[in-house]
């Protein structure tokens, strides 16, 4: 710009730029932002064989990436393994929770039902564990197509929570195994 030159050159953009990052990982940080959690499943479990009643569903892929982004290795059932997830049932259920005044559906909630349980070897480590997930969305009878869309997205999202929460399930530190006829739970007294 005609010779004129600014008096600290391009520092100043530097340290500004780098100030601004500094600022937004710690922000990130502090909110509890992760860019990948690894879970921290117990190291016997391995390798893992994972069950489920659609094995190329959204649910069962979701798992098994996540598992193995962890460092864990899935496997296939007919493959020597450790350990045995088995994905029981996985169901989505949609009600109608409110109707506008022409009598059309304007809230749905959806639930989306999964059954689990974790054998090691023939022995039942976690005991068939049912999991309830549920969300509302409301319905807009003129965008039909973006309701579908937005059903849809819901619908994956539930399952992505799903396989969150089975393996937070699975890598809690207190994974107590389920009583077997040679070790009964106690029964309590009244």
């Amino acid at each position: 710009m005609n010779g004129w030159t600014r008096p600290w050159g391009g520092e100043w953009r530097r340290s500004f730029r780098g100030g601004l990052a500094i600022a937004i990982a710690l922000g990130l940080s502090g909110c509890g932002f992760a860019l990948g959690t690894r879970y921290h499943l117990p190291r016997s479990l391995a390798p893992l064989a994972l069950v489920a009643p659609d094995p190329n569903g959204y649910l069962a892929l979701v798992l098994r990436e996540r598992l193995e982004r962890s460092g864990f290795a899935v496997v296939s059932v007919r493959k020597p393994h450790a350990s045995t997830l088995t994905i029981q049932r996985a169901f989505i259920r949609s009600r109608i929770l409110a109707v506008n005044g022409q009598g059309e559906p304007a809230e749905y909630l959806m639930s989306y039902h999964v059954r689990f349980t974790l054998l090691k070897g023939q022995r039942t480590v976690l005991r068939p564990t049912t999991l309830r997930i549920r969300r509302t969305y409301f319905y807009l009878p003129l965008a039909t197509l973006a309701m579908t869309s937005q059903a849809y997205n819901l619908t994956r999202s539930l399952e992505s929570k799903a396989a969150r929460l089975i393996l937070l399930r699975l890598s809690a530190p207190r994974l107590r195994l389920a009583p077997t006829a040679h070790h009964p739970l106690p029964t309590p007294h009244p």
